[in-house]
């Protein structure tokens, strides 16, 4: 029969109680990673949450929109409301390309919305440039005054616009509305791509005059190719401030010849009556061609904008 020694028995009852504190502190560390991952979890719940609730009430006018256009009256305004059509019909759409009006002005919004982009962007780009790379006295003076114009709402700059292209004949005159967009479309893509151009590599242009290229032949061969994105992002803001723009093109058009979409979606807008049916038709083939580019180049505006967020 064996028998330990009374040192090693007085030892057994402290290695017990140095087991059981690690078995402690294990379960103690054990139960805070527990709660902390239920912590996440329910902060990344509440997050998808309510991103989804706002998604849908930021969605809910665009939704109705689209499902209100292939309605009949009688469920337009139906009580109480529905979302969706109980017997979608196309009359609505058929009686929008019937017409033709709405169509024209699609037409016209294209033309003015391109024209103004593309002489901005022909301003703008060298424009940027050059504010972001090229200090002197007053460039900060003469960069805000640019862009202040931007500030000015539609209406207040509607009124001298009119005034002076009567004195012109550009009212009613596709090209006076693409003169009278200018002002809103060039400041912003001055905006957006002077940011990009500012934190463009020195190194780069630097090199570039070595090679004995001056500063337009910089710009052409070297930044354009590099800054592609981000002018693609700033032209498409810039032809989606175009495109919208309301006021202006309802204060210099008084016909469909030169008249935008937006002027003739408010036009099913009458004295007595409105018409929805064919009014969320006619937004509807307004809206649509810029959901799908939009959507198709999605990742571009992406890689855009975040181009000019860091340092390259």
């Amino acid at each position: 029969m064996t028998s330990t020694s009374p040192a090693i028995d007085r030892l057994a009852p402290s290695r017990d109680t140095g087991a059981r504190r690690d078995d402690a502190h294990r379960s103690g560390r054990n139960a805070a990673r527990r709660n902390k991952t239920v912590k996440t979890n329910a902060r990344r719940t509440t997050f998808v949450i309510v991103a989804i609730a706002a998604s849908f009430l930021f969605l809910l006018p665009i939704i109705w929109i689209f499902t209100t256009a292939f309605k009949p009256t009688s469920e337009i305004f139906a009580i109480p409301p529905t979302l969706l059509p109980s017997s979608p019909t196309t009359a609505n759409f058929q009686a929008v390309f019937t017409d033709g009006v709405i169509l024209k002005m699609f037409g016209n919004s294209l033309f003015v919305g391109l024209g103004a982009t593309i002489v901005s962007l022909v301003l703008g780009v060298p424009a940027a440039f050059g504010f972001a790379k090229f200090r002197y006295r007053m460039s900060g003076i003469l960069l805000g005054g640019a862009l202040v114009t931007r500030m000015f709402p539609p209406v207040a700059l509607a009124l001298p616009f009119f005034l002076e292209f009567r004195q012109l004949g550009l009212i009613n005159n596709t090209a006076g509305l693409i003169i009278a967009y200018i002002p809103i479309v060039l400041p912003l893509i001055i905006w957006m791509l002077e940011g990009f151009f500012r934190d463009f590599p020195d190194e780069i242009l630097e090199a570039a005059r070595l090679d004995g290229l001056g500063t337009l032949a910089s710009l052409w061969k070297i930044v354009l190719p590099l800054a592609r994105p981000a002018i693609g992002v700033a032209a498409l803001f810039g032809f989606l401030a175009a495109w919208n723009e309301f006021v202006i093109a309802l204060s210099l058009t008084k016909t469909p010849d030169a008249q935008t979409m937006p002027v003739g979606i408010a036009s099913y807008i009458t004295q007595f009556q409105t018409i929805w049916g064919q009014m969320t038709a006619a937004s509807v083939i307004y809206l649509l061609p810029v959901l799908v580019v939009t959507l198709i180049a999605q990742r571009g505006i992406i890689s855009g904008l975040m181009s000019g967020a860091t340092k390259g």
